[in-house]
């Protein structure tokens, strides 16, 4: 375990490598079950730039259905008495006996609810954000695992948004629930805002130095001296317990109406993840939960807010993600400034080998990104050849689209005659081929030339690029127009890319 470290995969996976005892909180924001999937959706239409030119991400698809990886998890907890989920799965079993897509979420999170409690202090706590479509069925979980003596509350995030037509009232809140691992959990109480009731009374009491609540033979001192002369004067009986004054406001609920979600694309905090959560909210969880020095871990950490909330309080961090997008996202997005230790990442030519093995649909993803500016395809099968898109700043509408294609194995010239194609056709300005490494024959070498070059401002850039992953280890940029930020459209990066972008 390395703490103020980014983790790339699976958290079950991950998690299992891990000590006992070792997190002072956990706070998750998993999947909830949705039946949606949710896209990060880049590119702007300034600069002359068409709606079609968009690109889109699949960050995440909440929809489950029962399959053979399902059937297995079930059936694992099922046979196992001593898992802390056992009773609770084996419950579900008999709602779902033919098995359901429900299920098969409620089993992949038994797991992982598991493995976090182990990791868990005995001082520690642990936050789960959920909404109303499986909030009960979690908490049944929840219980089995830590125990219904240490649910602490059901908190109540309530906001407002868009109305949408529908046969119900609007849905406007989720679910966090609270747990902690043992009574000896760590708990800094938060204030409220004062009632208008609390103000008057305080105010009052400011007033005449104290404030007298004869029913229950008790007094809240504001000014000793005011105090003593009006227990003297016989203004207020003596014998009263006397207790100094020492904050107005009143510990908060588990009602939280004051924070507001994040809204549409202009707001500042948006990455342009779609399920992003409110730093404010975060931040209020972290201090609650943990002091200074304390290790905050977030397994399914997203575009990284529990994680900026963490070292903002000065906390130690880890954050695992299974999107090696979303990874890019806190390191090049939100942590922008700090030089953050990566794991289960590429980090040379040997390791994206492996990678694009492993995985080559995420290896696509994180090849593309190597190229700021660009932002990967939603679709990765019947993609036409194109796995990532951006738009070159400043550039007329007719000539600002740039199209990226990925291939992890080995390449052919049949693939890179068919994606000039995509050039010569008009559907593209530019076309990055990237490969793992070098690859430069004489057809190359003529369809590069056949591409043939483009105007931007005062200078020509090829149409057709050839970049591999080894010159990205080697710190080596594509040659290519200034390209426009894939989130914002405003200006993203140099001519040349800066060498210090990716290395931070």
């Amino acid at each position: 375990m390395k703490k103020n470290t980014l983790y790339y995969g699976d958290c079950l996976e991950v998690m299992g490598k891990w000590d006992d005892n070792s997190v002072d909180l956990i706070y998750l924001d998993p999947p909830f079950n949705s039946k949606a999937n949710y896209n990060i959706l880049f590119g702007t239409q300034r600069n002359g730039g068409d709606k079609n030119d968009l690109a889109q991400l699949t960050a995440f698809t909440d929809t489950w259905e029962w399959d053979i990886d399902a059937e297995r998890r079930v059936d694992l907890i099922n046979s196992a008495i001593a898992h802390p989920a056992h009773r609770a799965i084996r419950a579900f079993s008999e709602i779902y006996p033919d098995g359901s897509g429900m299920l098969s979420y409620l089993s992949y999170m038994a797991e992982r609810i598991a493995a976090m409690h182990r990791l868990l202090k005995n001082t520690g706590s642990m936050y789960l954000h959920c909404d109303p479509t499986a909030s009960h069925y979690l908490k049944l979980i929840m219980d089995e695992v830590f125990g219904k003596g240490n649910f602490r509350n059901e908190i109540i995030w309530c906001y407002r948004g868009m109305p949408s037509k529908a046969s119900k009232w609007q849905q406007k809140h989720d679910v966090i629930l609270f747990y902690f691992k043992s009574p000896k959990a760590k708990f800094n109480v938060q204030l409220g805002k004062p009632t208008e009731g609390s103000k008057k009374t305080f105010d009052s009491g400011l007033r005449k130095g104290y404030n007298a609540n004869l029913s229950k033979n008790m007094v809240t001192v504001f000014d000793w001296e005011k105090y003593n002369r009006a227990v003297n004067t016989g203004k207020i009986p003596s014998g009263l317990s006397p207790q100094e004054f020492k904050g107005g406001n009143p510990s908060m609920t588990d009602w939280w109406s004051d924070i507001k979600i994040l809204g549409g694309p202009t707001n500042k905090e948006r990455l342009g993840y779609p399920t992003q959560k409110p730093l404010a909210l975060l931040k209020r969880i972290v201090m609650a939960s943990s002091n200074e020095g304390d290790l905050v871990l977030d397994p399914f950490c997203g575009c990284g807010t529990t994680i900026e909330a963490a070292h903002l309080l000065k906390r130690d961090w880890i954050g695992i993600d299974i999107s090696a997008y979303a990874i890019e996202v806190v390191r090049r997005e939100r942590m922008k400034d700090l030089r953050i230790d990566l794991a289960g990442v590429s980090k040379d030519l040997k390791g994206a080998v492996d990678f694009a093995e492993r995985n080559p649909f995420d290896f696509e993803k994180w090849a593309v990104t190597r190229i700021p500016g660009f932002a990967p395809n939603a679709v990765q099968r019947g993609d036409g050849g194109i796995d990532g898109r951006a738009l070159i700043y400043g550039a007329g509408k007719e000539q600002n689209l740039c199209i990226a294609q990925v291939k992890g194995g080995k390449p052919s010239i049949d693939s890179l005659r068919a994606f000039f194609g995509m050039l010569a056709s008009g559907k593209a300005a530019i076309g990055v081929f990237i490969t793992l490494e070098k690859w430069d024959t004489p057809s190359v070498r003529k369809c590069i030339a056949q591409a043939g070059t483009l105007q931007v401002g005062a200078k020509e850039y090829n149409r057709l690029i050839m970049y591999t992953i080894d010159e990205h280890f080697q710190n080596i940029e594509p040659i290519m127009p200034p390209l426009a930020h894939p989130r914002t459209g405003e200006a993203f990066q140099e001519e040349l890319m800066p060498k210090s972008l990716l290395d931070k």
